[in-house]
């Protein structure tokens, strides 16, 4: 079926829930794109604020198409706005995320001149620091910027994409959907399988969006983690990342085990023991598997610590919830 003329080369998908002030600064952020050939989905999940009122004016006038749900979660927010998505790509954005303005121009210009890649991130930063990018980004691509090692990257704890940094090809993503379970690390399921579908790239060498620091992305952080890598675990289990094979099978193990570690940190600096202990315990065999003795040997001593020196160890910016 032939796409009707006036569709949209991209479609910017945006999940949100209580949280008006902080998205009505987002959407600015995408209103001012240097790029304009755009939609803007707004999946308003349920919310129990103002959010549907400050929100009419901009869906009256056109500006976005607001969709209104009861409450499923950002994950069943984000496949319902997958769902209404009509443009060739689509571009990922939290409620409180920002971009800068060449930032859907450079992923539109990359995704066009590498057509075997599935999606692109940009170099990303978090606003404690916004002019330094969370990692090397021209460190973990070719001379094309494509991401050779996607997992392996992950693994080695290089966080070259978030949501909010993510632009996919439609057509790519046929059946891959975000998990529904709450407060968890819902979209590491998606991104994995997404590694199946392609290439991967880095759209240019600038930092273009910018991950906002405040206090609710973080006091969840300890819950994300923990009920994520129980997640991982599970699939794995069931075999839902049978797309991938061979030595991207091994670099998945390898990336969930760091993120079993990163699991433990996070229980840690949280003073939350019972459950770090809990996670190392089922962690141990598959750490143990990729030789991670000083893990293995070192948390035990760790759960004995005060909970100030772990934080001094794991810092918040180490982490991204």
């Amino acid at each position: 079926m032939t796409e009707p003329a006036n569709v949209p080369l991209v479609s910017v998908v945006i999940p949100t829930y209580n949280a008006p002030a902080m998205l009505l600064e987002t959407l600015e952020t995408v209103f001012a794109q240097t790029f304009q050939d755009f939609e803007v989905v707004v999946i308003n999940d349920g919310s129990t604020d103002g959010t549907a009122t400050s929100l009419k004016p901009l869906d009256d006038a056109g500006k976005i198409r607001l969709i209104n749900q009861p409450n499923g979660g950002i994950g069943d927010a984000r496949n319902r706005g997958i769902d209404e998505a009509r443009g060739k790509y689509i571009a990922l954005l939290d409620h409180d995320d920002l971009w800068h303005a060449e930032k859907l121009a450079a992923q539109v210009a990359f995704m066009e001149s590498h057509p075997d890649c599935a999606a692109c991130s940009v170099p990303w930063s978090m606003s404690p620091s916004p002019e330094t990018p969370v990692c090397d980004f021209s460190a973990i691509t070719d001379d094309k910027g494509i991401v050779k090692e996607p997992l392996q990257e992950l693994a080695h704890g290089r966080v070259f994409l978030i949501s909010s940094s993510l632009m996919v090809r439609r057509d790519r993503i046929e059946g891959l959907r975000y998990m529904r379970e709450r407060r968890c690390i819902e979209d590491t399921p998606f991104q994995v399988r997404l590694f199946a579908r392609g290439d991967f790239g880095i759209a240019g060498d600038k930092i273009l969006m910018v991950y906002r620091v405040h206090a609710s992305n973080y006091s969840s952080q300890a819950d994300f983690f923990y009920n994520g890598i129980k997640l991982l675990r599970r699939l794995d289990r069931e075999h839902e990342f049978n797309e991938l094979t061979g030595h991207n099978r091994r670099a998945m193990h390898a990336f969930f085990a760091h993120l079993g570690r990163s699991a433990v940190a996070a229980q840690l600096t949280n003073g939350l023991r019972k459950r770090a202990a809990e996670i190392y315990l089922r962690e141990m065999l598959e750490q143990a598997k990729l030789g991670r003795w000083k893990f293995l040997l070192c948390t035990p001593g760790l759960l004995c610590v005060p909970t100030a020196f772990i934080k001094r160890i794991f810092p918040k910016s180490s982490t991204v919830a």
